[in-house]
């Protein structure tokens, strides 16, 4: 019997409650990680030992963290900075009175079959559960809840947790309510629910009814069908099935395309048509999709080349080279020196930026007084126009058309003619 522990797990939730076939496409792939997975896997190591000891995170600056076999991740000044506002943020949840647990295994199996997982940290008191979780992306915000049909959506994984935390310690503790956390500081980003525990529970239950068929399809996957797949932006995400005959269906329906060889077809003309808003409406909820099953596609043909194995019509060129560096930076700052070189002439001399100075402050290089002189020197742009889901909680930008506020001059303009 497949494992089940592996596939029905919190922070794939998002993937097996929407697509229950993906559990059994998922089956014998590796669970490869990249760069990124491993830089988060680090950030995560520092920040567990920062919060189970008095130690800063700029205590690991330059060492290198385990993450895999033979395998060690640096932690770099950017980690630091992330790591820190994290941990900060959890000493300043948990307070005096907060009673914390770094890396805290919980179980969810009373719901989900096999189901368990470690939150980051969970913090309790005699009448709330606090779990937080710390992501390392700097790609997309990740939301505590986002909005769905007008209702309010828990975020799965750490709504999963809350209920592994609710089970361990409801027998000591009389919880009314919960809190969920994100905490991102790569994108200076926080993102916090609140519920009563009754909410959290109907959550469970819910949670526990979207189990049943992968949880079936685990202990049996021949009962597996075409209708067990179910393709959208979240579950596809972070799919390692991707992409699958269901997505490729989807995207011909969206595309047009039938993944015929048009090689040797004219394609048709394409034919202008007018902004449609509810067209365009559908097509962009549709176009993280399309662009990550774009990705797969691309880097499903990469390892296949990569492997040595032919893919018609594709082939692998030596990309673009990198930037020219010294290969030996001291002996090419010795030679410099022997030629005389002035000091202006060798380095290249940059102003700290605010965020820089700002630390000076918090090691008390610089102090308050100095602090507020600088700071009435910084300036910040604002940020650019983005397109974003109507259930974004940021204030819509108020766009007037072109040309409202102008008079019709049409008939003047012909007078003058």
């Amino acid at each position: 019997m497949p494992d089940i522990h592996a596939d029905l797990s919190p922070s794939g939730a998002e993937r097996w409650a929407n697509c229950p076939g993906s559990v059994v496409l998922e089956l014998g792939k590796p669970n490869d990680g990249n760069e990124h997975s491993k830089w988060g896997t680090a950030a995560h190591d520092v920040a567990e030992r920062c919060l189970t000891s008095d130690y800063e995170a700029a205590k690991f600056r330059g060492v290198r963290i385990d993450v895999g076999p033979h395998e060690t991740v640096e932690c770099d000044a950017e980690m630091v900075e992330c790591v820190q506002t994290y941990v900060d943020y959890v000493r300043q949840a948990a307070g005096p009175d907060g009673e914390l647990h770094v890396e805290q295994r919980v179980e969810m199996d009373h719901l989900v079959p096999g189901c368990f997982g470690t939150s980051d940290a969970v913090i309790l008191r005699p009448d709330e559960i606090h779990v937080i979780d710390l992501k390392g992306g700097r790609g997309v915000k990740v939301y505590a809840m986002d909005t769905f049909n007008d209702r309010p959506r828990i975020n799965k994984q750490l709504g999963l947790y809350a209920l592994g935390a609710l089970e361990k310690f409801g027998v000591v503790y009389d919880f009314q309510r919960v809190r969920i956390t994100i905490v991102q500081p790569r994108l200076n980003w926080v993102s916090e629910y609140d519920m009563p525990v009754a909410d959290l529970l109907a959550f469970g239950e819910e949670m526990r009814a979207a189990a049943q068929r992968p949880a079936a399809l685990l202990a049996d996957p021949k009962l597996f069908t075409i209708a067990d797949l179910n393709p959208g932006d979240k579950q596809c995400k972070f799919c390692k099935a991707k992409p699958c005959q269901a997505q490729d269906r989807m995207i011909e329906e969206i595309t047009g395309a039938d993944f015929e060889d048009v090689s040797q077809t004219a394609l048709p003309p394409v034919e202008p048509a007018a902004a449609d808003g509810i067209t365009l409406s559908q097509k962009m909820a549709k176009v993280d999709l399309i662009e990550g099953w774009c990705k797969a596609v691309r880097g499903a043909v990469e390892a296949e080349l990569l492997a040595g194995r032919e893919v018609a019509g594709w082939k692998l060129v030596q990309g673009r080279k990198g930037a020219r560096a010294w290969g030996d930076a001291a002996d090419a700052e010795a030679q410099m020196k022997a030629m005389r070189l002035k000091t202006e002439e060798m380095y290249d001399l940059k102003l700290i930026t605010p965020p820089a100075a700002e630390k000076l402050v918090k090691a008390e290089v610089i102090g308050p007084r100095q602090w507020k002189k600088l700071e009435v020197l910084i300036t910040q742009a604002e940020g650019g126009k983005s397109v974003a889901p109507a259930s974004d909680p940021r204030p819509a930008i108020v766009i007037e058309p072109a040309g409202a506020g102008f008079e019709d001059v049409s008939s003047a303009a012909e007078d003058l003619c």
